[in-house]
């Protein structure tokens, strides 16, 4: 059967309550951990796990925030954050993962999406890889970058910088390094630089 746990409707100029799942602290030791899942299915599909807010009609709508566990241990990393989509049968794929903001309102603009490491007082800053893995029996996956097209003012633009230095005579600013792919047996990828074609009434882009 159904096990529901939810708090009762307000009333007509209150709020509805709070639902607080939680572990208690720990003195000694590891505190207790949270786990939400679905059983295993046999002759179906595995159950759903959704996290959702409800819309509201005053003020931005609800956050959703995931945060993994500080630490205050010498020389112990913060704890990790991991986001895994399921793997296929033998003939299938594993499943997709779509990281998107909403479309925006008639008169307004959809959300950013912000990928960023954090500050570092004292050592390198963190990295940010974005790669496809290796295929065997196949090609290798595809990375694009593009930006929608708009119908007013200038294209949205793509910048790639690398990073600067302040280090004095020792430090050189960072490379930004584009490389076609080896091709063992035969020859590397092409590597193509170019502008695109220009309208009716206007000149191409110019290469500087």
């Amino acid at each position: 059967g159904v096990v529901s746990i939810r708090s009762a409707n307000s009333g007509t100029a209150g709020v509805s309550g709070s639902l607080v799942f939680s572990s208690g602290t720990s003195k000694d030791g590891n505190s207790g951990a949270l786990l939400l899942g679905s059983g295993a299915a046999t002759g179906g599909r595995g159950g759903l796990v959704g996290l959702s807010i409800g819309s509201g009609t005053s003020g931005a709508g609800g956050m959703l925030y995931l945060r993994s566990g500080d630490t205050s241990a010498t020389g112990k990393n913060g704890g990790e954050i991991s986001m895994q989509t399921g793997s296929g049968s033998a003939t299938g794929q594993s499943g997709g993962l779509t990281l998107k903001t909403a479309d925006g309102g008639a008169s307004g603009t959809s959300g950013d999406i912000t990928m960023s490491t954090g500050t570092a007082p004292a050592g390198s800053s963190g990295s940010i890889t974005i790669k496809s893995d290796a295929a065997t029996g196949g090609a290798g996956g595809v990375i694009a970058l593009s930006v929608g097209a708009g119908d007013t003012g200038a294209g949205g633009a793509v910048t790639i910088a690398a990073g600067v230095s302040s280090a004095g005579a020792t430090g050189t600013g960072g490379s930004v390094t584009i490389e076609s792919g080896e091709g063992t047996a035969t020859s590397s990828g092409v590597v193509s630089i170019r502008s695109a074609n220009a309208g009716t009434s206007g000149v191409s882009g110019k290469l500087v």
